[in-house]
This record gives C-alpha cells, sequence and structure tokens, in this order.
C-alpha cells in the first residue's frame, strides 16, 4: 500500500512539471511605414517547444500597436 501511494505520487509530480515550453526567436516585428503600392507584406515568428511535452497552439490573436 505505501509502495503504491509513493508511485502515486511520483508520477502526480512527474506530470506537473513536465510541460510544453514556447520559445520564440523575438515576440515583436515593426513593419515600420508601409505604403499600399509595395504591396502585402508579411513576417513569420519562428518557435520551438523547448519542453518535454507537446505544444499545442489553440489561438492566435494579431494586435497592432
Amino acid at each position: 500500500m505505501r509502495n503504491t501511494m509513493l508511485v502515486l505520487l511520483l508520477l502526480t509530480v512527474a506530470t506537473l512539471v513536465a510541460q510544453p515550453v514556447i520559445q520564440f526567436d523575438k515576440t515583436e516585428h515593426n513593419f515600420g511605414e508601409i505604403k499600399e503600392v509595395d504591396g502585402k507584406v508579411h513576417h513569420d515568428f519562428i518557435f520551438s517547444n523547448k519542453g518535454d511535452k507537446p505544444l499545442k497552439i489553440l489561438d492566435v490573436k494579431a494586435g497592432c500597436g
């Protein structure tokens, strides 16, 4: 019984410690002045998962200013 409790405790702690960790190369980008005649512009944000659990991105919101 005592060994079972210890195993359950260790599994619980391991689950809490194991998390996805997102790391971006940079978190902002300033396009500067954009002229309509120059056409569309874009920027790619590079990121990676530095954690030991899968990273799920469920929602993305763009902001301005």
